[in-house]
């Protein structure tokens, strides 16, 4: 079954917000927040994580903007 577009934009603004509250609770101590570490056979790639949220909140972002499609904006006024 095909996803309307108004289903989709749910869909990717309910993403959206999972991803902004995943780096909004990134904490001195959560994984995501600290130095990549390495030890005893062991590596976790904290910086890794917090790209790939960033990454994915620029491309839920793209998304949208393309299903919004162009808009055009008219203003009045003077620029100072």
């Amino acid at each position: 079954m095909t996803k309307t577009a108004s289903q989709v934009v749910t869909d990717l603004l309910t993403r959206r917000d999972a991803v902004l509250t995943q780096l909004a609770g990134l904490g001195s101590t959560s994984v995501g927040a600290l130095p990549n570490t390495a030890g005893s056979g062991d590596h976790v790639d904290h910086v890794g994580l917090r790209q790939s949220l960033y990454r994915e909140l620029a491309d839920i972002d793209q998304a949208l903007e393309r299903i919004a499609g162009p808009h055009e904006s008219i203003s009045r006024g003077r620029l100072t």
